[in-house]
């Protein structure tokens, strides 16, 4: 049996997401299964939990205290589970990553098998998500390492390693922007757009580069996914808006090309973050140095039918937490 029920991780991913359908995509299941979920726990505690709002849903005053106890239950099981790995016979240390989608299906599973090679017997719990939710963790404790972009700076998280990465357009090699060394935008423009949407970080980039031009944008696809975006691109529905880090292993791949959108220059940032540096144990150290040397490598050339153009190193250089 769960310490944690299925009905107060519901609770929380509603909460987290402020949407039934989104948590119910996060959890694959039917958005009136998780409603009755909610109705049911409404139903036993003998209070709403939630206003129903055009836009989504919203925490009531109650369901912020359960909310906030449940999230304190999840920090607690994940210290506990751990623990009883070590007693097991895992003595390795745990490592907790928060990172991106686009990190998550080569960058990471490489800079974890690095650290295995050092540490054989250390273990990751890595969770993949966006900018907001993976601060937050690092801010409770809930990971050691955040590798995310535009990461807030008001939180006083510490910055170990950041990367200034242009947008650029992604298209199939064989489309004809391609044989552009940079993309005008008004070229861009002449193409469906397929783009993410406003629950990821890039996405008000996007639109202020856009807004510029003072011509309306045909937008083909618009999601919040990273991975079906790039899919999208490759079958030809349009011309995506991404960084040349989201797309680093298609291009290096020869499946997609990447071009800076000539006279816009805008970007994100890609950092890594740790809330305390004294509170990380070795693993968790040598981890965030493996991430970082491997974000420089993202600074060089690669190897494919394009380089991949546009990232640039800043002035916060790669430092080894202490």
């Amino acid at each position: 049996m769960p310490l944690i029920t299925q009905s107060a991780r519901l609770l929380e991913m509603v909460a987290r997401y402020g949407s039934i359908r989104r948590a119910a995509e996060r959890v694959n299941a039917a958005p009136s299964a998780v409603n009755r979920q909610i109705l049911n726990l409404e139903a036993e505690l003998g209070t709403l939990l939630f206003e129903r709002v055009p836009r989504g849903m919203r925490l009531t005053e109650a369901g912020k205290l359960l909310v906030d106890q449940i999230r304190a239950w999840q920090r607690d099981y994940e210290r506990a589970r751990a623990s009883v790995e070590g007693l097991k016979g895992r003595n390795g240390e745990l490592v907790r990553i928060g990172v991106m989608e686009c990190l998550a299906a080569d960058f990471l599973p490489r800079a974890f098998g690095e650290l295995q090679q050092e540490h054989p017997d250390a273990t990751m719990r890595a969770v993949v998500d966006g900018t907001a939710e993976i601060a937050s963790q690092l801010l409770s404790n809930e990971i050691d390492l955040a590798v995310a972009f535009n990461m807030p700076r008001d939180t006083g998280l510490k910055i170990v390693q950041e990367i200034r990465v242009e947008l650029g357009a992604v298209m199939p090699p064989s489309h004809r922007l391609a044989r552009e060394r940079e993309v005008p935008l008004s070229a861009l423009l002449e193409y469906p757009l397929v783009l993410a949407d406003g629950t990821l970080s890039i996405r008000p980039i996007v639109d202020a580069m856009l807004e510029r031009t003072r011509r309306p944008a045909a937008e083909a696809v618009v999601t919040n996914s990273i991975i079906m975006l790039k899919s999208m691109v490759m079958r030809g529905a349009g011309v995506g808006v991404l960084t040349s880090v989201d797309v680093y292993s298609e291009v290096k791949a020869g499946q997609l090309h990447f071009a800076p959108i000539a006279g816009a220059r805008v970007f994100e940032l890609l950092s890594v973050s740790v809330r305390d540096t004294k509170a990380l144990n070795p693993s968790a150290v040598r981890m965030a140095e493996i991430v970082s040397s491997a974000m420089d490598k993202l600074t060089q050339p690669i190897s494919g039918n394009q380089p991949v153009n546009g990232i640039e190193q800043t002035t916060a250089q790669r430092r080894r937490p202490s």
